[in-house]
């Protein structure tokens, strides 16, 4: 791969016709591969001692998390390889540290409805590390190139007919692409859960002086976009169970929007 210093006015061109980019094996697959280890065996412990929530994500399979101090090589990485230096050129607004998060797509989990992050009014960066080796089995994310030129409402999103491609990529790959670029957590049909990290600058990046400290530092499983009640539980199992009903239901509510 050709240093990012030298090959930035490409990687910004196809960023700005497409909404994102692929910058492969920036992180060291070792590393990950403990980190992945260590992730995947909180998350289990978590389970087995019913410590988590309910509804929140772990329905549909998506859940957030925050990966812990111990995941701070990860930034480090980005940094040493030029990586922040190329999203400040790209995104002036990323001005303070990221917030740091990982998204982890359990087993036997369901499509997400397709949908931007935040407001596409405001866009932010959005980086990706790959945790672990991703494909169509463990639910490699769909994405929609291009549809963060206009503000689509979901229906006519829907009718686009803008095609998906998935970002399949090896342990240590990063991908960086704009929070308003449509996209979609697809079903991960093998029996390990998926994690994969995240920098996120919205609203400009952390508040906190070292996103690290966050969570007193410690693998921290958090709610995605379904609330905990019983009426956000109803709608996510709805959602899981009969995703033709779900994409009905947002297409229509948007257009009365």
């Amino acid at each position: 791969m050709m240093p990012l210093a030298q090959n930035i006015q490409e990687l910004s061109s196809t960023f700005a016709r497409e909404g994102y980019i692929v910058l492969p094996g920036i992180v060291s697959k070792p590393k990950l591969a403990d980190l992945a280890h260590k992730l995947r065996s909180e998350f289990a412990r978590a389970k087995e001692k019913g410590e988590l929530f309910s509804g929140g994500g772990t329905i549909t399979g998506h859940l957030n998390c925050f990966p812990g101090a111990e995941s701070r090589f990860v930034y480090e990485e980005l940094e040493q390889q030029g990586v922040f230096d190329l999203i400040r050129k790209l995104s002036p607004a990323a001005e303070r540290m990221p917030n740091v998060g990982c998204n982890m797509n359990l087993p036997n989990s369901s499509s997400q409805n397709s949908h931007v992050d935040g407001y596409a009014a405001t866009p932010f960066i959005i980086v990706n590390v790959a945790a672990v080796d991703t494909d169509i089995s463990n639910g490699a994310t769909e994405i929609v190139p291009g549809t963060h030129t206009r503000d689509y409402k979901y229906w006519q999103y829907a009718l686009s007919g803008k095609p998906a491609i998935r970002l399949k990529g090896n342990v240590g790959d990063v991908s960086i692409r704009l929070s308003s670029v449509w996209h979609r957590g697809m079903p991960n049909k093998t029996d390990a859960a998926r994690p994969m990290l995240a920098f996120t600058w919205e609203n400009g990046g952390s508040e906190l002086a070292d996103p690290y400290t966050a969570h007193g530092g410690k693998i921290t499983f958090l709610t995605n976009r379904y609330g905990q009640n019983l009426s956000s539980r109803v709608r996510e199992r709805a959602f899981a169970t009969m995703p033709a009903l779900g994409t009905g239901y947002l297409f229509m509510r948007s257009i009365f929007q």
